[in-house]
């Protein structure tokens, strides 16, 4: 029986070629998709589930809440946290780590290579256990500044991974080069993890005594913290000893105790910090909820952005899916004498339903095997667009094989469901003695039903796309506050001690027009966050009220590099003598004036201040610890970061010691001339160490490649549910033009001509469409404004009403091209051969 099933379909395929086509090219269509977003999904939720017990390693987060003005938020947790929560909740952790990552640059062999390093506690591999390619986790890590490198690196440096023994040497760990030795070699670390290690260092505590703001501190949060749980302890229960140890036995208790007691007795230490762990294979997906404006160890990934395209991938399936219930129910009529015949030749109603559900999954396998071709060919260029390695090795396994031959069954089970029962319940007596179609009323509405809901799809994708690429846009050419164009940022951290040679030399290179030195340049902004209080009472502000609010160090010239100009007072004038801060003395007696400079507010710090008019706050006087600044000027504010940030208040002051990066600006139409003059001078006054340059313009672009990635796939995805929707459109349309073949021959004879027939087939199809638009507007309009909330600055959204319009009137045409390519050939035809069609 199951050959006459096989046998069965096969002719069927034959025999209707066109719409077997458009079934198998349509589910290949969806199967693809699904396939493509089950690899990338699998990876983003399976990052760090590798590392063993990982569901016992969590991290912890920390939150500044700051009454009136917005919550810090970080990932990252103050430098004794970790050993006081350990020692504290001995019975809920097992060990903890802290990482401090750096950059570095390694010289070998003459050369200087810039890399990434991690600096950890001894404990790391207890939290951690990572495999071994030599050494171990005892040997590996028994001293500070123990070096554990990976395989990659082993072959970069050596060309082999048996380096244990051999040195590598770092600039600059305690402030000049060291020479370091290889202690073990550990495995490469998948790509489905959030660590991003190549160098891990085992942490020298020396290195960091005169360094109170990394491993000293209980507030200043520059270190990533970790804790393996004991075994049957949840994070809850950690949770809850972490929050009684704060409130209750913590140093904040005795740090807040002035500002709890102005308030009300009912304060607690929670109510202005909160310490919040997280499960290690969460973070990947889910860290961004705490981390506020500042990155992880390697980019986040978005939970939200998995779920959409999960269901997007899903709706793309679904219309290949009714497809396939239309086309079939549709050439009900057709093998309606064939269900007949078999019943009466013996075949129950449950024999008729397996054979057509056979049939249709049949098709699904089919459509498998194209769309496991069509991965194959696409996948580079989706790798491409979202920026992930992703393979394919369907034999090698076994997983990803039975999940796609689990959802190929279910989708043709799914897609055939409808029409088995359909075709199955025809009457042989009914059939046989009748030459009225086997169609019934009902079945046409429904199919009419499925190709609105198809429409409805395709248009709220459709206007989801345009919307993700407009804001996408939008953001890349909003005003910033600042002239981005044409300047060249350079790491200058390695160039300290000849700053001034570098600056010089740089200066004389005639396409160079300008060289200023910052702490970070625009897009390099991490939260710089310190407490400030005005000397004076001013409206509002009371005297030494102190404000939480962000800094930046930047150098003179700095603001007329880039166009900006002072709302009151001045900017920073190196003739003033008074601006920046001065070098410590190795004769000065004292430290006063070392700590004493200007500053110069942004808008909204001076709101924030008091201050109702931007004049208001010249002159006057800001303490931040020992530092006393006074206020010499009011800037507008700048979007240093991504728009989705949007205005922090912000103090600029002028410290050369923290100078990070510089700044080029260039009048050239040759930019890559530019870059490599400036890469020769770079080589002439640093030459152990590799040039780090960027153009600015690239690196405010890529503050929008999250955006950009799922407006390239929604796009991708938009396209195929259109196509896939207009091929059963275009199957439908040629059915019923094949149905209605005598009616166009009786109308021609009686008169009508070809464009009276063609207009009467395609508003046949236009309502579906058109209905399918009245519902996708609200939807549409309703999810895509939701999604603009996330940017404080956002396209109108007035521009959804034309945008709605445009697409609708755009789904028209395509359905009447799709519909009138068939229409036409029909209504061209003669009506002798019309009326002669059996």
């Amino acid at each position: 029986m199951f050959k006459n099933y096989l046998v069965t379909a096969w002719r069927n395929m034959l025999k209707n070629r066109m719409f077997s086509a458009i079934n198998i090219f349509g589910l290949s269509i969806g199967l693809m998709s699904c396939i493509l977003i089950m690899l990338f999904v699998r990876e983003e939720m399976g990052f760090d589930q590798w590392i063993k017990d990982s569901d016992r390693i969590v991290r912890l987060h920390t939150a500044y809440k700051m009454g009136d003005q917005p919550d810090f938020l970080t990932v990252r947790s103050a430098g004794r946290m970790m050993e006081a929560i350990r020692d504290y909740a001995q019975n809920e952790v097992e060990a903890g780590v802290r990482f401090i990552q750096f950059g570095t640059t390694i010289q070998q062999n003459g050369e200087g290579f810039s890399e990434q390093g991690t600096m950890v506690d001894g404990s790391f591999f207890d939290v951690f256990d990572l495999p071994f390619v030599h050494g171990d986790k005892a040997s590996s890590f028994s001293k500070p500044m123990d070096l554990v490198i990976t395989e990659e690196m082993a072959i970069k440096y050596f060309g082999k991974t048996a380096v244990v023994g051999e040195t590598l040497t770092f600039c600059c760990l305690s402030g000049g080069p060291s020479t370091v030795p290889i202690a073990g070699v550990i495995k490469d670390l998948p790509n489905a993890t959030h660590l991003n290690m190549n160098f891990i260092i085992r942490l020298n505590p020396a290195l960091f005594v005169n360094d109170t703001g990394t491993l000293h501190t209980w507030t200043s949060v520059n270190v990533y913290t970790y804790f393996k749980l004991t075994e049957n302890t949840s994070i809850d229960k950690l949770q809850e000893r972490m929050v009684y140890w704060l409130n209750n036995e913590s140093p904040f208790v005795e740090m807040y105790k002035d500002r709890m007691s102005g308030l009300n007795n009912t304060m607690k230490v929670s109510n202005f910090v909160e310490l919040r762990l997280m499960a290690l294979t969460q973070l990947h997906l889910h860290a961004k909820k705490h981390a506020g404006n500042m990155g992880d160890l390697t980019p986040m990934g978005d939970a939200k952005m998995i779920n959409t395209f999960i269901i997007v991938t899903g709706l793309v399936l679904l219309i290949a899916c009714i497809n396939f219930m239309n086309l079939s129910t549709a050439k009900a009529s057709k093998r309606a004498r064939e269900v007949a015949m078999r019943k009466v030749l013996g075949a129950s109603r449950f024999q008729v339903a397996v054979q057509f559900l056979s049939e249709a999954i049949a098709i699904a396998l089919i459509a498998l095997i194209f769309a496991l071709v069509a991965v194959e060919l696409v996948l580079p260029f989706y790798n491409q667009i979202i920026g992930k390695e992703l393979s394919f090795h369907l034999l090698n396994d076994p997983l990803m094989l039975g999940s796609l031959l689990a959802v190929t069954a279910l989708v043709g089970l799914g897609a055939g469901l409808y029409p088995a029962l359909y075709l199955s319940r025809f009457l042989p007596g009914h059939i046989l003695k009748s030459s009225k179609s086997a169609e019934s009323g009902n079945s046409a509405k429904f199919r009419t039903v499925l190709v609105v809901f198809q429409f409805a799809t395709s248009i709220i994708l459709v206007i989801s796309t345009i919307v993700v690429y407009g804001q996408t846009l939008y953001s890349n050419n909003v005003d910033v506050g600042y002239q981005s164009d044409n300047k060249l940022i350079l790491n200058i951290r390695p160039a300290r001690d000849n700053l001034s040679s570098l600056k010089q030399e740089l200066l004389n290179l005639p396409q160079v027009s300008s060289v200023v030195f910052s702490s970070e340049a625009p897009t390099q902004d991490n939260e710089n966050n310190t407490d400030f209080k005005l000397l004076e009472n001013q409206g509002s502000q009371t005297a030494n009220e102190q404000r939480f609010i962000n800094y930046h160090n930047m150098g003179f010239g700095f603001f007329e590099a880039y166009q900006v100009k002072p709302i009151a007072g001045r900017l920073f004038n190196e003739a003033y003598g008074s601006d920046a801060f001065k070098a410590i003395s190795e004769n000065s007696s004292n430290d006063d004036q070392v700590n004493k400079a200007s500053a110069i507010l942004n808008l909204s710090a001076a709101k924030n201040l008091g201050f109702d008019k931007a004049e208001d706050a010249i002159g006057k006087t800001l303490i931040s610890g020992q530092r006393q600044l006074t206020i010499i000027g009011v800037i507008p504010d700048l979007h240093f970061r991504s728009i989705k940030f949007g205005i922090r208040s912000t103090v600029y002051t002028l410290n050369p010691r923290r100078f990070n990066v510089a700044s080029i600006s260039f009048n050239s139409s040759n930019p890559g001339k530019v870059m490599e003059d400036i890469t020769q001078i770079w080589k002439r006054n640093v030459p152990m160490q590799p040039i780090e340059m960027e153009f600015l313009s690239e690196m405010m672009a890529a503050q929008y490649q999250v955006e950009k990635t799922t407006a390239q796939l929604f796009l991708a995805f938009s396209v195929l549910a259109i196509l896939v929707a207009c091929l059963g459109l275009f199957g439908l349309s040629a059915f019923t033009v094949e149905r209605r073949t005598k009616e166009i021959g009786i109308r021609k004879v009686m008169g009508a001509n070809a464009s009276q027939i063609v207009t009467l087939l395609i508003w046949q199809f236009s309502k579906p469409v058109v209905i399918g638009n009245l519902i996708a507007w609200p939807i549409a309009a309703f999810v895509m404004l939701d999604w603009l909330e996330a940017f404080p600055y956002r396209l109108e959204s007035w521009w959804l009403i034309p945008l709605c319009f445009v697409v609708g009137a755009i789904s028209m045409l395509i359905a009447w091209f799709t519909v009138g390519s068939n229409a036409i050939n029909v209504a061209r035809k003669n009506p002798i051969k019309s009326l002669r069609y059996e």
